[in-house]
């Protein structure tokens, strides 16, 4: 008869922090601020327009007109785990509160900036990215992490006018690693079992180390775990000289199920909605997740401050 095996599924855990720092350019071309104040405040009323009626309508496609990239991946999968069991999405608050925003200058195309908000749904802070790559494209959200409420951000250097600092991806200034190096450096350390010296051994990476131990504890089942950082493409300066960097995640869990066992997860998680069936000879668990990490100035190790995640994709046999 085949045995069940329950596995633990690794919930997303919100951290602490923040960081950043600038970027180079031509001090001869023009400078322009990614935004000012009402266009954040229109940014963010289109954005909550169209997330409620993804919401009302239950389908994700509405949100590829305000989101992109990984956000736009993880915010699909959570939509297609409430298809699957039926659940409702939470709509998007009107007492949503912007506490701040950073808008760095920039000489070119794509421009950005952070905006930081309190969810009064999730009481959480999210520490959101939202970008435009030209003068006639919409501006959307590209990053997502939330921080707990307890959480205080480091301070952000800013220039004579008052705009955020981005800094180069490359860039080591006043740092121990560049931002590129500690997003490296930090997905190294997911994978590493606790021996990895380059980085902070901080809340998330404990958290996922936990969720892959219990998941390798179980009888019958082999379980290997894949970590890799994708391009930094968004840093910004803080005032100790380090860098608020925001590192998007993928991860992928493979499962390799021995005859007569049979992987599952409990009812009501996201990854018993992708795999209803269970595991019971080899399958995989795709995940991004978006972490906003805090790269200190001087030799201080890079930590994360908070993240946001969720399964993306799966197959099994």
């Amino acid at each position: 008869m085949r045995r069940a095996l329950s596995a633990l599924a690794a919930a997303a855990l919100l951290l602490t922090g923040c960081a950043a720092i600038p970027s180079e350019r031509d001090d001869t071309a023009p400078s322009k601020r990614a935004a000012a104040q009402a266009d954040v405040d229109a940014i963010f009323d289109r954005y909550r327009a169209v997330r409620n009626a993804a919401v009302g309508l239950l389908d994700p496609k509405p949100l590829s007109t305000v989101e992109s990239g990984p956000v736009l991946a993880i915010d699909t999968g959570s939509f297609e785990v409430s298809q699957r069991l039926s659940t409702t999405q939470d709509e998007e608050s009107q007492d949503l509160v912007v506490t701040d925003v950073q808008t760095p200058s920039f000489t070119k195309y794509p421009l950005w900036f952070m905006a930081t908000a309190f969810d009064p749904v999730g009481k959480v802070n999210r520490v959101q990215i939202f970008q435009r790559d030209s003068a006639v494209e919409p501006w959307l959200l590209v990053a997502a992490p939330q921080t707990v409420v307890s959480t205080e951000l480091p301070e952000l250097r800013q220039n004579g006018d008052g705009a955020a600092l981005a800094v180069a991806p490359s860039s080591k200034a006043g740092m121990k690693m560049s931002p590129q190096d500690a997003a490296d450096a930090y997905a190294r350390a997911l994978g590493s079992n606790g021996t990895s010296t380059e980085v902070e051994q901080d809340d998330f990476i404990r958290q996922m180390r936990d969720s892959f131990d219990a998941n390798s504890s179980l009888e019958g089942v082999g379980v290997t775990q894949d970590w890799a950082a994708e391009k930094v493409e968004h840093a910004l300066r803080t005032d100790d000289g380090g860098a608020l960097v925001f590192l998007t995640l993928l991860r992928l869990d493979t499962y390799d199920v021995q005859p007569g066992v049979t992987v599952s997860w409990p009812s009501g998680s996201p990854q018993e909605a992708f795999l209803a069936e269970g595991i019971s000879s080899s399958g995989k668990l795709r995940y991004y997740h978006q972490v906003l990490l805090y790269l200190p100035g001087g030799n201080e190790r890079p930590r994360a401050l908070g993240q946001y995640g969720g399964v993306v994709g799966a197959d099994a046999q």
